[in-house]
């Protein structure tokens, strides 16, 4: 399920240019403000299943918001109708953000606003997408000596890693094995697409880029609405749909 959020600005809005974290923030209080308990659980534990303990995972993204901008000393200013979306595979999570913001708004820092809200839920009826994304994709390694690896598009494991990171969010969710990996083909990323950003202290290189993803519509429905990738609730690996 998906929530869109559009903010008109009547003046511009200051942010930090790794701004992520505030987003993060911001759906968090948002769906407290509805189900403190419900999301407290959620944000310090994850999601397990009884087959799956060590796998957890928060099981939503968000995009980067999307509008007219400038950046000027190390910040970014938004200054005309802005956008940003938060996806869930679970409905009831997506309600409780939704419920959270038309109640008590978006705060930045003093300045409360009132968003406009509209929630959707995309089902995809087709083998094949293909998408652009909307927040870049993270893939990630980890080697023998638990180092974490970033992995771009243009290494032969970045695709085995998704997949692997795929059937453990699946299984999670749903406590069963998928039966099919997502066959997904690099369309247009080059090296001017990789991303390098901070969340709360920590260097993440991700990659924006076009993509040909085929699988059950099931699974392209599932990674539509959970993202692509690692660090989802960070605000990384969600997709935009250019073609089914």
């Amino acid at each position: 399920m998906q929530l869109k959020v559009f903010i008109n600005l009547d003046e511009p809005l200051v942010l930090p240019i790794n701004y992520n974290h505030i987003l993060q923030g911001i759906i968090y209080t948002a769906a407290s403000s509805s189900n403190k308990s419900f999301t407290q659980k959620l944000h310090d534990n994850g999601r397990t299943n009884s087959s799956e303990l060590n796998n957890k995972f928060k099981l939503f993204s968000f995009s980067k918001i999307i509008g007219k901008y400038y950046i000027q000393n190390k910040q970014i200013y938004f200054t005309d109708r802005m956008f940003f979306e938060v996806r869930s595979v679970d409905s009831y999570f997506i309600h409780l953000v939704y419920e959270g913001l038309l109640k008590n708004g978006i705060r930045f820092k003093d300045r409360i606003i009132k968003p406009d809200l509209k929630i959707e839920d995309k089902v995809i009826t087709t083998n094949s997408i293909y998408v652009q994304t909307l927040s870049p994709i993270v893939s990630i390694k980890k080697t023998d000596d638990k180092t974490t690896c970033y992995l771009s598009p243009m290494d032969n494991d970045f695709i085995t890693y998704i997949n692997n990171n795929f059937y453990k969010k699946y299984q999670t969710y749903y406590n069963n094995t998928p039966n099919a990996d997502l066959d997904i083909v690099v369309a247009d990323v080059s090296y001017r697409d990789k991303c390098v950003t901070k969340f709360k202290g920590i260097y993440i290189n991700a990659w924006n880029g076009k993509f040909y993803i085929d699988s059950e519509p099931e699974y392209l429905t599932f990674i539509y609405n959970v993202g692509l990738g690692s660090r989802n609730s960070q605000g990384f690996g969600l997709l935009n749909i250019i073609d089914e």
